[in-house]
């Protein structure tokens, strides 16, 4: 029996751009940045298995997509950053208080030895249970020549922290976690624009099993597909189908490692299980971008990210974060938040403002900045680029509502824990000026 969940037309026609309990703050053209050698984008806290934030021997950390920049004065600016996908690695930052002030860059978290392919994509960094600092970076690893590729992987490493800050050690490979199948989901084969990637990883509280949720899309041919009543839902009469709606085919798919996999530290491709996806959007919309869970009341919230530009159909949409909610468990069924999915949008006055929201365990919400529209600047059509962190808001969730409820400071994290370990400073390795290698 299936536990799909759809996000229908009927759904989706239900978005309401214009509420301000799911509408993301203005920002000032004048936003801080973190570091202005880099530019940064989906970013994540370290977190446990378990989904929470936290904190390694008194220090915040959190990881980001970056890319260096090439020109420091920032007159090619806006073609680097339209452009950084191709040049796309993972690296990371930490910080003492975690108030979004004082986040201190530490440069590159995987060993150019650990990529399969050129580009490091979004995923999650996630302590290993029952160890002293290993870490495992799951992430997406993407190439686009000779064809669409994209591959949930994961490498592992150790974190350490002094007095002074933190630096990981490890990261040389990486193991491929899970293809695109063309049967729980949609392959190259099938869509030369398939989306498959951003691998979010977690222990489900039920059954004590790890899992993944990530972003997919629904097999069959592109474009090949009838949008039927199931993927209608209760359209209003006379309502017609908009041109184009077969091309919205985003799905949020889910694997289960095997039992025992994890404590090993195995995570190649035969110890996981593709299921069939927790929710399509078959007819609504083509992308589901950065899937995750939050486990509250005794409900399961999935979170995703999308886009006004991947609504298929005529369907209208802000850029933000969308959910689902669950009484009966992680397989659902789902019904969207908030009646049409809509959990966080940008404002209408800055549609390209923000992007990639992260909802932690107590709501709390991470995004970057993208684009904000410079009105003070002669040509109308001026905006800043951000490549830098939002500020963070909080929702309170409410059943299957939600409602924005407090705005924080610009990078802002909150924690909701601290790993075990031994607090005592590790002692840093000893690098060579002459020839930068470790001297034990």
């Amino acid at each position: 029996m299936s536990h799909t969940s759809r996000w229908t037309i009927a759904d989706a026609l239900k978005i309401n751009e214009s509420d301000p309990t799911t509408t993301m703050p203005l920002i000032s053209t004048d936003f801080p940045t973190m570091d202005e050698s880099v530019m940064i984008w989906d970013t994540g806290a370290l977190r446990n298995i378990h989904g929470e934030t936290v904190t390694f021997k008194g220090w915040h950390v959190i990881w980001s997509l970056a890319v260096d920049k090439i020109d420091l004065t920032n007159a090619s600016i806006v073609e680097e950053w339209d452009t950084r996908n191709n040049r796309a690695y993972i690296g990371f930052w930490f910080s003492k208080t975690g108030n979004g002030a004082d986040w201190q860059w530490g440069g590159r978290l995987l060993q150019t030895s650990a990529d399969l392919r050129p580009h490091e994509w979004s995923g999650s960094l996630v302590m290993r249970e029952d160890t002293a600092n290993c870490v495992d970076m799951f992430y997406t690893s993407e190439a686009d020549a000779p064809v669409n590729q994209s591959v949930p992987s994961v490498s592992t490493g150790h974190i350490f922290a002094d007095e002074t800050g933190v630096w990981f050690e490890g990261f040389s490979t990486s193991t491929e976690m899970f293809s695109a199948d063309g049967i729980h989901e949609a392959n190259s084969d099938e869509d030369e624009y398939f989306d498959f990637r951003d691998p979010h990883v977690f222990m489900n509280p039920e059954d004590g099993r790890v899992y993944a949720v990530y972003e997919g899309n629904v097999p069959g041919m592109r474009g090949d597909f009838t949008i039927g009543s199931k993927e209608q839902g209760l359209i209003p009469p006379g309502f017609e189908v908009g041109a184009g709606a077969e091309y919205g085919a985003a799905a949020i798919g889910i694997a289960v490692l095997d039992d025992g996999a994890y404590e090993a530290g195995d995570f190649s491709k035969s110890r996981w299980t593709q299921l069939e996806p927790l929710v399509t959007a078959l007819g609504v919309n083509d992308q589901t971008e950065r899937p995750h869970v939050v486990f509250r009341d005794g409900r399961v919230y999935l979170f995703t990210i999308s886009h006004a530009s991947t609504y298929s159909g005529g369907l209208v949409g802000p850029d933000g974060v969308y959910g689902f909610v669950s009484d009966d468990g992680l397989f659902g069924p789902y019904r969207p938040l908030n009646s049409s999915g809509l959990v966080l949008g940008n404002n209408q006055t800055q549609p390209l403002a923000t992007y990639s929201h992260f909802v932690d365990p107590e709501g709390y919400v991470q995004s970057f900045i993208n684009y904000i529209p410079d009105p003070t600047a002669a040509d109308p059509s001026a905006y800043r680029i951000g490549a830098t962190l939002a500020p963070t808001v909080r929702i309170a969730l409410e059943g299957d509502r939600t409602f924005l409820s407090d705005v924080w400071n610009y990078g802002e994290i909150f924690a909701q824990g601290a790993w075990p370990v031994d607090p005592a400073p590790d002692k840093r390795p000893i690098v060579s000026e002459s020839d930068s290698k470790i001297i034990e």
